[in-house]
């Protein structure tokens, strides 16, 4: 919690008391969210509070839990205890959640103002 604490005291202080510190105290949500989408830093919005709504707003508080588990390093038994599921049923649930949040509609939304607002432009040029 510290790294998070000395980066960015309104980030610690907002997530506090979030799931995501609970599981995943030592990376950032754009930290994964650029992990998993492949791209650069800078593409991602900056506000943690904002990319954590964006997850809670298109995931259910299952998918929402096994991958901030998974992503923290928990083990599948961990993680299978926490949501109630095993085996198969856990695999297929996971592999659920980590599609929904590769869906462009989520990708969308958790970019960067900036690249955003250049997208809309270009698309009013043309």
């Amino acid at each position: 919690m510290a790294y998070l604490k000395f980066r960015n005291e309104g980030i610690y202080l907002m997530l506090e008391n979030s799931l995501w510190l609970r599981y995943n105290p030592e990376k950032t949500i754009r930290e994964v969210l650029v992990g998993l989408y492949g791209c650069a830093a800078v593409e991602i919005e900056e506000d943690e509070r904002e990319l954590y709504a964006s997850l809670k707003r298109h995931l259910t508080k299952k998918e929402l839990r096994m991958i901030m588990m998974h992503e923290g390093g928990c083990t599948a038994e961990e993680i299978g205890a926490e949501v109630a599921l095993e085996g198969e049923a856990l695999t297929k649930a996971q592999y659920k959640a980590y599609r929904k949040v590769r869906q462009d509609k989520i990708r969308l939304e958790v970019r960067a103002n900036k690249v955003k607002e250049e997208k809309v432009e270009t698309a009013e040029e043309v």
